[in-house]
């Protein structure tokens, strides 16, 4: 398979694309064959060695990924062939990263891909949709009707917290400043889902 990948920590011309084994799953692995992956800055500390992490070499790059499954190990339980998958924190604590044509995924990783929603659209919101998620619910325990300032709300988390009613997580009231001091806020729903497919 085509990958990008790191035979060091380094800058970022390290990046190797080139050829390496297929992987092969575990018994709870998930094979994707990738078709959409999205670079967040933690990929750059991790590639750069500025985040010290095991990293097993060649080491292939990238958490976030989306992609339609291959095959399955004999103790995967959730997916199946065919299915559309979206998943992140891969990359990470030893694990193979995402920038390849195909990822070898735990399944406890990976979650279907809502119809609507382009593979495109699902590895983009990936890292900053469970980022958010876990400030907003998990540390921040936000309720409807209450409100919340973002701070940095230009970038990826930010964006997706205040991206507006009917987007992104909808957990909260949003009240921010994003890129240019322009304020964007939204409605709480209390569901969280990738943002709507505006193209396939």
């Amino acid at each position: 398979m085509k990958a990008a990948f790191i035979e060091r920590p380094g800058p970022p011309e390290v990046i190797v694309y080139g050829d390496l084994p297929d992987p092969v799953p575990g018994p709870r692995d998930v094979l994707v064959r990738v078709r959409a992956c999205a670079v967040n800055p933690i990929d750059t500390y991790v590639r750069s060695g500025a985040v010290a992490m095991p990293l097993p070499l060649p080491f292939v790059v990238g958490c976030d990924l989306a992609g339609e499954v291959v095959a399955v190990g004999g103790e995967v339980d959730r997916l199946r062939p065919g299915m559309r998958v979206w998943g992140s924190n891969q990359g990470l604590l030893g694990r193979q990263g995402t920038f390849a044509e195909l990822a070898a995924v735990d399944e406890r990783w990976l979650y279907p891909t809502p119809d609507g929603v382009s593979d495109r659209d699902a590895a983009a919101a990936a890292l900053v949709s469970i980022t958010s998620h876990l400030g907003l619910v998990g540390r921040a325990a936000v309720r409807p009707g209450e409100r919340v300032f973002v701070n940095g709300g230009s970038g990826g988390v930010g964006v997706l917290v205040g991206s507006g009613e009917g987007d992104g997580l909808g957990v909260g009231e949003g009240v921010g400043v994003g890129h240019g001091g322009t304020r964007f806020g939204h409605s709480c729903n209390g569901t969280v889902r990738p943002p709507s497919s505006s193209a396939s």
